[in-house]
């Protein structure tokens, strides 16, 4: 189940789910009280496998419709398939599941995650069929189960759904429980005291009142909860008001929280990193405004992400510029991303791959720098950016306003502010040079920064329809290229 604000976990929810079982058919079903998006319908067009599915396909008369009763609805019509498995927005594998789903399949019933100490049904259960009182040891959670499909389990599912639309917890009839949870827990102890029900452990798979409890940690290649044995964590299951999206969330994980990265580092891999995503638009098209913070923490997290995401090193450059765009949101930048100088400077850094060290001279407010960086965190390159903070000598920079000291350093807090001789001789690999564009001022960068460059190595520049900047290049290099447009400028040393 989705709707424009639980987009974001539903994402992540959808990648872990094609991440571990490849045969699956995965149903998404958006509450068209709460529609998504163009932007946020289209993620889920990537992948063959996808079925997005309105929730109006469930509304035949009588039925209610909201989060909960759809779920019912959802599973009770979808007997082709061999096994089932429901999974809440909210709530991500994080491990493979074949084993489950062969011991589900086995016996024919349901597996799913315990839920606190079972249930003890009154007299309101009554109306199951229930004799009562009555205590359910095998009550199971409904966010994250297994369901093997037969005529039996078809039938408990489609009672399921016709409680679900007469329950207490919506006001529309006499089945009570809590949500659809409650409903269908009681519907398989009225059929046969739930004997055809599996327990999996709570800890590490559904994690009912106990996620903000587990500690984890990544080994040999998979996440381990140290408050629960030390043993393999199946899913992270974030419940509750705090959902992995929340700017709440995040300030629990950066702050007292702290062994809860993993699972959020996981989270983030998943939203952005994962099969189904779009790269193609600007983040704040399908990220409701509660979540733009998302885009920041992929960067502070990315490390993480590369140690416990391999592919994430593949699969960051198709992030597109409209990532870079969000985190850099307010950081001025002379150069253009999108199909201008920077984007011709990121093509020809990604031409030559032994490039290691990067050092612009110009670097104004940091904008350019960090685009670049950002944009090449997948690759081992040391980005470096030198500004002088006088520039053209008379209070501009080229009739622009001066950068500021203090804006510079706080943008590229994790850059060092370095000048040439601090670099050994023949040790930077590529010089992007965009400073002041006087033809004498780029000949003295030119000039200064040369005995820095390692043999082969790549210098370039902006603005070459300046005239001042192609006399200054010419000079110098006389065999120098020019990107088609005629922004950028470079040429390889001997």
């Amino acid at each position: 189940m989705t709707d424009w604000n639980f987009f974001a976990g539903t994402i992540a929810i959808v990648n872990s789910v094609l991440e571990f079982p490849p045969l699956a058919t995965v149903y998404v079903i958006q509450n068209e009280r709460r529609p998504l998006s163009g932007p946020q319908a289209a993620c889920f067009g990537k992948d063959p496998r996808m079925r997005l599915l309105g929730s109006s396909e469930f509304c035949h008369t009588g039925r209610y419709i909201d989060a909960w009763e759809i779920k019912a609805y959802a599973m009770a019509e979808r007997e082709e398939h061999d096994v089932l498995v429901g999974i809440d927005s909210d709530c991500i594998l994080c491990s493979n599941v074949d084993v489950e789903l062969r011991v589900c399949l086995e016996p024919g019933g349901f597996l799913g995650g315990k839920d606190a100490d079972g249930a003890e049904y009154d007299a309101a259960y009554a109306v199951y069929g229930i004799a009562i009182p009555a205590r359910n040891e095998l009550y199971m959670s409904t966010s994250l189960y297994f369901c093997a499909v037969s005529a039996v389990s078809i039938a408990a599912l489609r009672r399921w759904a016709e409680y679900c639309t007469a329950a207490t917890f919506n006001g529309q009839g006499p089945y009570p429980g809590h949500g659809d949870q409650g409903v269908l827990n009681a519907v398989l102890f009225a059929a046969d005291k739930s004997v055809r029900v599996q327990l999996l452990d709570n800890a590490l798979w559904s994690q009912h009142w106990s996620y903000w409890e587990s500690r984890i940690d990544f080994r040999d290649g998979a996440f381990v909860n140290q408050a629960a044995g030390s043993y393999k964590q199946r899913a992270f299951h974030c419940g509750g008001s705090y959902k992995y999206w929340s700017i709440e969330h995040r300030d629990r994980v950066f702050g007292s929280y702290a062994d809860h990265m993993y699972p959020y580092v996981w989270f983030l891999a998943m939203l952005w990193l994962g099969k189904c995503g779009n790269g193609s638009v600007h983040p704040c098209q399908y990220l409701p405004p509660s979540a733009h913070h998302l885009a920041d923490d992929l960067v502070h997290a990315l490390p993480q992400i590369m140690q416990v995401y391999p592919p994430a090193r593949q699969r960051w450059e198709r992030l597109g510029d409209h990532v870079i765009e969000r985190v850099l949101d307010g950081i001025p930048r002379a150069m253009s991303l999108h199909g201008g100088s920077l984007r011709e400077t990121m093509e020809l850094v990604s031409a030559f791959p032994a490039i290691r060290r990067y050092v612009e001279i110009g670097g104004y407010e940091g904008g350019s720098i960090l685009a670049l960086g950002l944009h090449f965190a997948n690759r081992d390159i040391h980005f470096y950016s030198v500004e002088s903070f006088t520039e053209n000598h008379d209070g501009t920079m080229d009739g622009h306003r001066l950068a500021s000291r203090v804006a510079f350093l706080e943008n590229l807090e994790r850059f060092p502010s370095l000048a040439a001789n601090l670099f050994s001789d023949r040790s930077i690999d590529m010089l992007f040079i965009d400073p002041c564009h006087e033809t004498n001022a780029v000949l003295h960068d030119i000039d200064g920064w040369i005995p820095k460059l390692a043999p082969g190595a790549i210098v370039a520049g902006d603005n070459f329809g300046w005239p001042s900047v192609a006399q200054a290049v010419s000079q110098r290099f006389a065999d120098a290229h020019v990107t088609p447009p005629g922004y950028v400028w470079w040429t390889e040393l001997p």
